[in-house]
């Protein structure tokens, strides 16, 4: 039981007071090494913001996590454009691991669950938008709590690929069924990105603020993506929480480059007290 609470309290800080973390928490490395932000950038995959994903071929991607405590995180997405809609969905689970009750040494296990699918497309000439809609499947012990969320984005570029933004809305939905008697309301999460492109450096600023619902302060993302040369990617973040004053926690890193038909993301956060987060993403391009 320890184990579990020190878990529930690494997942309470890293990703607000999500009670089902996997709808709003880094599941790709490319966002691991964003702490969660550059929401407004492109990418090749699934992102925190649905409407920033970009794609010319279908896309299969394998990612994994280890996480603090032992707890550790497999996902596998699917991306598939077609005319002018990107269809996108995934299933992901969260596993705590082996876990026991410190008054009465009962072994039992935990474990999240999320099946999700979306599409994104473009609303405007310079505007696209995205919404997706997840299932979440909580089990604890032989209690188990279930959900079903919404979430939508929209994206923009002022000048093409040298400043943009994006807008996301998180977590709008209801708890089908609860732990035992415990009810609870579901917080949506509100993040607003933007970057912008230096004049003289292969390279992307970003910044994201989060807010949500029920939690003083917010969270502020910043980092960089740089393109050191054709077929490589290095990111760079750090985020923390603001209220009253900035706390910083968490400093990550990451770095993508391509073998053959294979690209590979690797990213390390480290959430200062609570340990480091590692994760590994495998992308199959067709």
């Amino acid at each position: 039981m320890c184990k579990l609470i020190l878990a529930c309290c690494m997942i309470s800080i890293c990703w607000m007071q999500s009670q089902y973390p996997l709808n709003s928490m880094p599941i790709t490395s490319r966002d691991l090494s964003f702490s969660g932000g550059g929401s407004a950038i492109k990418s090749e995959q699934i992102s925190l913001n649905p409407a920033s994903i970009v794609a010319t071929e279908k896309g299969l991607n394998f990612h994994t996590q280890l996480l603090p405590t032992g707890i550790s995180l497999l996902s596998l997405h699917m991306i598939y454009p077609k005319n002018e809609i990107i269809y996108f969905t995934s299933i992901s689970n969260l596993n705590f691991g082996t876990l026991k009750d410190g008054i009465t040494n009962e072994i039992f296990y935990a474990n999240d669950l999320m099946i999700n699918g979306g599409l994104k497309g473009n609303l405007f000439q310079i505007i696209s938008g995205g919404a997706s809609l997840s299932y979440t499947l909580s089990i604890i012990e032989k209690s188990m709590a279930q959900s079903l969320l919404f979430s939508a984005g929209v994206r923009t570029e002022i000048t093409e690929k040298q400043i943009g933004f994006g807008l996301t809305l998180r977590n709008l939905g209801f708890q089908i069924d609860h732990y035992e008697d415990a009810t609870e309301e579901i917080p949506y999460q509100f993040q607003f990105s933007g970057f912008m492109k230096p004049k003289h450096l292969p390279a992307l600023i970003f910044s994201d603020i989060v807010m949500e619902e029920n939690i003083d302060g917010s969270t502020l993302i910043t980092g960089m993506e740089f393109y050191p040369r054709d077929g490589l990617i290095l990111r760079f973040s750090d985020s923390g929480l603001y209220n009253n004053g900035f706390e910083l926690s968490s400093l990550a890193f990451g770095f993508q480059f391509n073998l053959k038909n294979w690209t590979i993301d690797l990213a390390s956060r480290n959430l200062i007290s609570a340990g480091f987060v590692n994760g590994v993403t495998f992308r199959k391009r067709f």
